[in-house]
């Protein structure tokens, strides 16, 4: 297979990343039944046809996707030993699986099982997995690559909930997830299979589609592992960068998943009509995809410290803002602060690991970094609702969290 690989490779006119691009935005498109924006069309019909608590529902779905964080390190060592393409091809079917799986949940426990074999395999495994391909293929243009890599979420976040909402109203639930089950496998399996390449040196070729002649002239050396750091984990886990690194990760999920997750009833305890909620997803969505498209060009040109920064005090002026906020203008100024935030660390951490660490050991480093950010992302709605509680406002949780986050934009100035 490596022979004809090769062989095939050297009579292509063209630069192979730029096929395995839309893969890896498909793949992004195929975490959909693991990520909550399409676990939120299905929920309605959850409650009613297990007859479960709106708790209830919301504890299983924590749950599932704090346990999930646990395996996903396993993934990107997984990848770093038996390479993308294979971890690839055995993740999607298992999250095919998956899918069937929920189509068949009757209650409570085979409901967190169902939430946490899809947050693992889907918002977890698979997300890490068509990040990382990019960075496999991509170096001096890989900001650029995920900005339009950043399309394909923005798709998915945009078009999947109708088009579950609907074939859940014509079609049931359950079949919804059967037909999920079947399109993960038909569309992804084949495709992997047939077109996918873990790195341009299996078919030789090189980072960026350069030739030798350009590599040197670029200043740097024509091997692919000469010019990477090729640092391990345990080298990266010696650096304070890491840790800054993945602190903010980490926090960044666990604040941004327990706002949202509430986003209706802390308008709704300030007074605010539903339809501001409404809008303030728009706001966000809008401003998010903006910023991450503007970041992800960046970061070919401006410095990684700078932009990771600027993102990370976006955070928390739009934190500051829905602390205080008892208007629809500062909820909106908080949706446009913190989703321009959160789309600029998205552009930068797309960016940062490759840059930083090297390719080699890719796998491995982001995923004891994305373990972590799976953790946080089902802690924060825990955080927020025990909060609420506890003092019946959610605004101690917001001065907690904005706590928290300033000394990580204060050290994000400093990254090496």
């Amino acid at each position: 297979m490596n022979y004809l690989s090769n062989g095939l490779s050297r009579r292509l006119p063209f630069f192979y990343g730029y096929v395995m691009l839309p893969i890896a935005m498909l793949m992004q498109v195929g975490t959909s039944p693991g990520q909550t924006f399409a676990v939120s069309a299905f929920t309605p019909a959850l409650l009613a046809s297990l007859e479960l608590s709106e708790s209830r529902l919301a504890l299983a779905y924590m749950l599932g996707t704090f346990l999930a964080a646990a395996p996903l390190s396993m993934v990107g060592p997984c990848s770093d030993r038996f390479g993308l393409r294979l971890t690839s091809l055995i993740v999607v079917a298992l999250l095919s699986g998956a899918c069937y799986f929920a189509s068949t949940v009757t209650g409570f426990a085979t409901l967190l099982l169902a939430f946490f074999l899809l947050r693992f395999l889907g918002q977890g495994s698979l997300t890490l997995l068509s990040q990382n391909t990019t960075a496999m293929w991509f170096r001096s243009r890989i900001g650029r690559v995920s900005a339009i890599l950043s399309i394909g979420t923005a798709a998915a976040f945009a078009w999947v909930p109708q088009m579950l909402s609907e074939a859940i109203q014509d079609h049931g639930w359950r079949s919804t997830y059967q037909v999920m089950a079947v399109l993960v496998a038909v569309i992804l399996l084949p495709l992997i299979a047939l077109l996918y390449r873990n790195k341009p040196e299996e078919i030789g070729q090189m980072l960026d589609g350069m030739t030798p002649k350009e590599r040197h002239a670029s200043h740097l050396a024509p091997t692919a592992t000469s010019d990477d750091p090729a640092m391990t984990l345990a080298d990266a886990g010696r650096t304070a960068t890491f840790y800054i690194l993945a602190a903010i990760s980490a926090v960044w999920a666990m604040i941004g998943t327990g706002i949202v997750f509430y986003l209706f009833t802390l308008c709704e305890d300030r007074g605010l009509p539903s339809s501001t909620a409404t809008a303030l997803f728009k706001t966000f969505g809008l401003s998010m995809l903006a910023m991450q498209f503007v970041g992800s060009v960046a970061t070919d040109y401006l410095r990684l410290d700078r932009l990771l920064g600027l993102g990370a005090v976006l955070l928390c002026v739009g934190l500051a803002l829905i602390w205080f906020a008892q208007t629809s203008l500062l909820m909106h100024g908080f949706a446009i602060c913190f989703g321009g935030g959160q789309g600029l660390l998205m552009a930068v951490t797309g960016v940062v690991w490759v840059r930083y660490y090297g390719r080699k050991h890719l796998g491995s480093i982001r995923g004891s970094v994305w373990c972590a950010t799976v953790a946080g992302s089902g802690l924060g709605p825990l955080v927020m609702g025990a909060v609420k509680d506890a003092t019946a406002s959610y605004d101690t949780a917001l001065l907690m969290f904005l706590l928290l986050l300033t000394p990580l934009a204060i050290a994000a100035w400093f990254v090496r």
